[in-house]
């Protein structure tokens, strides 16, 4: 008789969290996917995409290759120390009246950090294969950088 009212009690413990309401929060909506907001220039080719996601949002980078190698990565909500190891190379003056920090990287990689200031930033461009004019034709193409620009 003990053994059935200790199974009718455990199993009457077990079904309590089934019966009543949970002491959880209602989930909320997903958080919002960045947009990095810079189209790619023109002759890229996707080459692959990754999302990290956080508490407040999910973080994105796109990758894209062109016909000669050359590589862009555009980053939006994904936090790192951009330009480390690099070395700055100035200010560059981006369309929408914002500003980047523009970073000169050994064989030919250049890098571009501006905010936004909103939770998918700092939005980042890396190029990989550039000489400079090329990767500020490439961010003029895009759209990211105005025409006739002095970097």
């Amino acid at each position: 008789v003990r053994a059935v009212i200790r199974r009718l009690g455990l199993l009457a413990l077990l079904a309590l969290p089934a019966c009543g309401g949970s002491d959880e929060a209602p989930r909320a909506d997903p958080p919002p996917v960045c947009e990095p907001g810079v189209p790619v220039p023109s002759g890229f080719e996707p080459l692959d995409t990754f999302e990290e996601p956080y508490a407040d949002h999910v973080g994105v980078r796109l990758g894209f290759r062109d016909d000669e190698r050359r590589e862009l990565h555009i980053l939006a909500g994904i936090p790192g120390e951009f330009g480390e190891g690099t070395t700055p190379a100035g200010e560059l003056d981006l369309t929408q009246g914002r500003t980047g920090r523009l970073y000169e990287g050994v064989e030919g990689v250049w890098i571009v950090v501006w905010e936004e200031d909103d939770p998918c930033d700092p939005r980042v461009v890396i190029a990989n294969r550039f000489t400079r004019d090329a990767f500020l034709d490439a961010l003029v193409d895009a759209g990211l950088v105005p025409p006739n620009v002095d970097a």
